[in-house]
């Protein structure tokens, strides 16, 4: 039963104007971190903060052993612009912490580092890490494929899909990616392979090129090796040259690589087998990317940025308003060279139903291992390589929260998004409550039909529960860093699932559950109301000039303060502290991609009357295009980009 407040807003009009104990990261998961992984770093640091031009360029390539008890030794090659010259011998160890859910934090391997890889391991046949140090001064990704044993040439069979970015020479304005198939029958040859991709310095250009006799070795058991392209006798004009290392996973399905003298990442997928559908992209996937808009390359200037975070794949949708699509939900850790990390989330659109490619005008899709990977590639002046790997999820007990769904209710935004305290959060699993009930009064009950819900060890307000879905509030006083989920429904207590938690985490709820469509909360009809209390719809659209009410969640403590689960009061209004203090944005990016500030909010504030509910008023700006809009919320630490918005 999604969660949706505005039934009962239509009902009753919407109406304004018109400490308990901090949490540490989870280990329960270490142990599933065993034995030698092949590792593949990229780092980009002390970038210019107006061109981002690189400073300093790391690579490390080699092997990550796991203890499975925390503990990892890394050995392998270093390439540091620091220090100059070719790659060098490097050895180190470090701790690592993996939760239920899989989410990660491995201390950073490269030197002079104080960071922690934030990622994730994830489940393409043995398990992988994805992962990007976001919280501190790199722009970076870290990719860790499971070693095997008895590998040989032979163990490099069939069809791979293959997409890679390089900073050649750690020269930003030398980016370029792109991408191909590599197909072997286990004899070392690839034979020639066909390169689409683009060159920042060869004016972003999509292009294709042509490499013969390319050729691969497999020179250890556990699966390392080498891939080898005819050296260009002009690298600045050769999307690939020359000799890479080469790995490839224990169960042959995912290929690792890099120049150990370069600053590139290469990854392959095997190829998908079978009919391909919408239907086959589905589930929750870890990702981590590191990036480049090189757009305005032509003045010395580019935008690296790096991310780890989650997609939830919901494969093929119906909505009365977007028609039958392959729709997403995306969430990302994003840090920009000149700007701190924070959480973002968008939707997204897929097609895959003609093939396992799809190319979308900016990004290339690769669809592969029976979907459970899918590697994401830019074209043009977009440089990118983003690697996303299904995530696994078991059942432990009895009373089980999954330990991937717990999502903000309005915008569905997947698990590796905070939550925030005063958020609505929709927690998904199994025997989590006897029966079916709403909460009938404010306060909102702590108690539920014998169920309970405990974040960091405080009960949370309850307004629905049954066996596979509660909807409830964080308490206001859940710290920022992390918050631990637990659920007991008739004394019998859930497994803990540990998420971090911020001090907002925005998102717009929407009226998919009224439009008779099967998209989830989130990517749909933002639910705004007119001055009359009449929905904005497409056939009631919104229009410049006129003040619209938005309801959203996720905006953090208020002022006055509210108890947990009581109804808002309306006088005196309880005020956002983010807005008082001039940290909420909104914009709206309309259906010719411009985007527009809001320059008029006159509320932003809990909604009078209702527990939880939070309500934005603001003055719709002019010059937005008439069509389907995106209505956008920003705060000081997350950006949510999914609600549409009908404009006149």
């Amino acid at each position: 039963m999604p969660l949706n407040k505005f039934t009962g807003l239509l009902i009753l009009g919407a109406v304004v104007g018109l400490p308990a104990p901090a949490q540490t990261f989870d280990t329960s998961g270490n142990s599933k971190l065993h034995g030698d992984y092949f590792v593949r770093q990229v780092v980009t640091t002390n970038l210019d903060q107006t061109t981002s031009a690189i400073g300093r360029a790391i690579s490390l390539t080699g092997i990550m052993t796991f203890d499975g008890n925390g503990n990892y030794t890394f050995s392998g090659q270093i390439t540091d612009t620091n220090v100059g010259g070719p790659a060098a011998a490097y050895s180190t160890g470090g701790t690592y912490s993996v939760e239920s859910n899989g989410m990660a934090q491995i201390q950073d391997p490269i030197p002079d580092s104080n960071d922690t890889e934030y990622g994730a391991i994830a489940g393409v046949g043995p398990i992988s890490i994805v992962a990007s140090a976001t919280e501190g001064a790199y722009n970076d990704v870290f990719i860790a494929v499971q070693a095997g044993s008895g590998v040989t040439n032979g163990s490099v069979n069939g069809s791979y899909n293959v997409g890679f970015i390089d900073f050649l020479q750690a020269n930003a304005s030398q980016v370029r990616d792109g991408y191909y198939n590599l197909t072997s029958s286990g004899d070392g040859n690839f034979g020639s392979v066909s390169i689409n991709g683009a060159m920042a310095n060869q004016g972003n250009t999509q292009v294709t090129q042509q490499f013969s006799g390319v050729t691969f070795a497999i020179t250890s058991a556990e699966g390392a090796g080498t891939l080898t392209f005819p050296t260009a006798s002009t690298p600045l004009t050769a999307l690939v040259s020359g000799q890479k290392t080469f790995y490839i996973s224990a169960d042959g399905n995912l290929l690792l690589g890099g120049d150990p003298n370069g600053f590139d990442l290469i990854m392959g997928i095997k190829s998908f087998t079978g009919s391909p559908s919408n239907n086959i992209y589905q589930g929750t996937y870890y990702s981590a990317a590191l990036e480049n808009d090189a757009s305005d390359v032509a003045n010395g200037n580019n935008n690296i940025d790096s991310f780890y975070g989650s997609t939830l794949a919901l494969g093929s949708q119906v909505d009365s308003y977007f028609g039958t699509q392959g729709a997403t939900i995306l969430h990302e850790r994003l840090v920009t060279f000149n700007i701190p990390a924070y959480d973002y989330t968008t939707d997204g659109t897929f097609d895959f139903s003609s093939g396992p490619s799809f190319n979308d005008g900016v990004y290339q899709y690769e669809l592969g291992v029976d979907g459970q990977a899918v590697l994401i590639v830019g074209t043009g002046s977009i440089y990118s390589m983003s690697v996303n790997l299904i995530a696994q999820s078991n059942q432990a007990t009895s009373v089980f929260i999954d330990p991937l769904s717990i999502f903000n209710a309005a915008s569905y935004a997947p698990i590796t998004n905070s939550v925030a305290p005063g958020e609505f959060v929709t927690i998904f699993g199994l025997n989590l409550s006897a029966g079916t009930q709403s909460a009938q009064t404010l306060p909102l009950p702590t108690t539920l039909g014998n169920t309970r819900v405990m974040v960091n060890g405080q009960p949370a307000p309850l307004d629905y529960v049954s066996a596979t879905q509660i909807n409830l509030l964080v308490p206001y006083a859940t710290p920022q860093g992390f918050a631990t989920f637990q659920v007991i429904n008739n004394k019998v207590a859930s497994n803990q699932v540990t998420v971090y938690s911020a001090l907002t985490a925005p998102g717009v709820f929407t009226l998919n559950s009224l439009d008779g469509g099967t998209y989830p909360s989130g990517i749909g009809p933002a639910a705004v109301l007119h001055k009359d209390y009449s929905l904005v719809t497409q056939e009631n659209p919104a229009v410049a000039g006129e003040t619209l009410q938005l309801f959203v969640t996720g905006l953090g403590s208020v002022t006055p303060t509210v108890a947990d689960g009581a109804a808002a009061p309306s006088s005196p209004l309880s005020y956002v502290d983010e807005y008082t203090s001039g940290a909420l944005a909104m914009d709206i990016l309309d259906a010719n991609s411009v985007d527009t500030l809001v320059s008029t909010i006159s509320f932003a504030g809990l909604a009078p009357y209702y527990a939880g509910l939070y309500q934005i008023n603001f003055v719709v700006p002019s010059g937005v295009a008439s069509g389907i809009a995106y209505v956008n919320i920003s705060t000081n630490e997350a950006y949510t980009e999914e609600a549409k918005l009908f404009m006149q």
